[in-house]
């Protein structure tokens, strides 16, 4: 859901505001990160313990898809109902969802989990160029709004082709998928950044304290699928896609 003001903004009104805002948003990207990286850490050292729990994980994992349609239902009921819901609903379903990605992301983290060095090489990789382009979203003032939809345009379309090459195996496809990714979640970080300050302007106009945390969590969780996407591609580019 996009609140983009077409007509003249003026940037620099309450820029203190909007600054406490952002960094409200990026506060909870963190939090949202870490209870991932939490929930990946407990069932890492799960299977490390016990044959049981590796057991109902391997079992769980025959079901990744059933998984990750959670949690697209979960990300659009929250876009969807961002103005209705109570701001404890909206915050725990940000944290459910945070909290059951690290089942997935925990199960991908175990690929790799013989190559430390190169997950904290990806890992630092992706800090980076993250931060480089939330700046860029922060700073500019150029209007994102074409850019964003070409780039949800272009997410679309390396679903489809990684959906198609499921059954194809193709690595040059699959390389292709992971230099696209890569550009496209680098251009949707600063989209999303860029989007918060709008955010910000349209609940202060609304006077809704509500709104405007429901709207924070909005940007969080859009932040958050940036990060561990762009993650994830940069670690299948440094890999080679092996695994």
């Amino acid at each position: 859901m996009d609140y983009y003001d077409n007509s003249q903004v003026i940037y620099d009104v309450d820029s203190d505001g909007v600054n406490r805002y952002v960094a409200k948003v990026f506060g909870w990207m963190f939090l949202g990160l870490l209870m991932t990286a939490l929930s990946t850490f407990a069932i890492v050292i799960g299977i490390g313990v016990s044959d049981a729990f590796a057991a109902a994980i391997a079992a769980l994992s025959q079901g990744i898809f059933i998984i990750f349609l959670i949690q697209v239902l979960l990300v659009g009921y929250l876009s969807v109902r961002v103005e209705k819901m109570t701001t404890s609903t909206a915050t725990a379903l940000y944290l459910i969802y945070a909290i059951v990605n690290g089942l997935t992301f925990g199960l991908f983290a175990l690929l790799y989990a013989g190559s430390a060095n190169m997950l904290v090489t990806a890992f630092s990789i992706t800090a980076i160029s993250f931060g480089v382009m939330a700046v860029y979203g922060l700073k500019t003032k150029q209007d994102l709004t074409r850019a964003g939809n070409l780039l949800r345009m272009g997410l679309i379309g390396i679903i489809v082709m990684s959906i198609v090459n499921i059954f194809l195996g193709s690595g040059a496809l699959d390389f292709f998928i992971c230099i696209a990714g890569l550009f496209i979640f680098l251009g949707l970080t600063a989209h999303h950044t860029h989007r918060i300050k709008h955010f910000y302007y349209h609940a202060s106009s609304t006077g809704d304290a509500a709104l405007g945390h429901n709207l924070a969590i909005i940007g969080a969780l859009s932040l958050y699928l940036s990060f561990i996407n762009l993650f994830m591609f940069i670690l299948r580019l440094l890999t080679g896609g092996r695994r």
